[in-house]
């Protein structure tokens, strides 16, 4: 719970002193390159191994249906893990920050199921420089008021 009070921290911080923000287009770039290759592994078949190499010893979620996990958990939760292989998603408002080592990412995403509208998610995803690697820190999702009831992923082993 104290990392994830750090973190916090290091949000508010940098929310209320805007004064170390680096919004350079190759930082920005670098940061939108490193989301998308997290979007694209955070899935049943390529968690295990991206997780070993570009995500943060102690990296936490907290997700939109109010699931707590750290790194080991997440591996663990097949099922949510697969259900992101199986949604189709379309990201926007984004918007991208950069204050030294830490990147942090906001936006929106819709998912669809089989062409299906599922919901919406306003997102925090936060990314943190070490030894010149970006490495995934943490991602806070929250239900759209607009969306639909949302779906259980909790995983029957949970």
């Amino acid at each position: 719970m104290k990392k994830a009070f750090k973190i916090l921290s290091i949000i508010l911080c940098v929310g209320l002193f805007n004064t170390s923000c680096n919004n350079s287009k190759s930082s920005t770039k670098e940061l939108e390159d490193v989301f998308k290759k997290m979007w694209n592994n955070v899935t049943l078949t390529n968690a295990n191994d991206y997780f070993k190499t570009d995500v943060s010893d102690d990296f936490y979620t907290i997700n939109a249906d109010g699931i707590v996990q750290n790194k080991e958990e997440l591996l663990v939760d097949k099922k949510r893990l697969e259900m992101l292989e199986l949604l189709d998603f379309k990201f926007f408002d984004q918007v991208i920050k950069v204050y030294d080592d830490v990147g942090i990412i906001n936006g929106r995403i819709q998912a669809f199921l089989e062409g299906n509208y599922i919901g919406e998610v306003l997102y925090t995803a936060v990314f943190v420089n070490e030894n010149g690697v970006w490495k995934y820190k943490n991602w806070h999702g929250t239900w759209s008021k607009d969306s639909p009831p949302p779906p259980s992923f909790i995983s029957k082993d949970q």
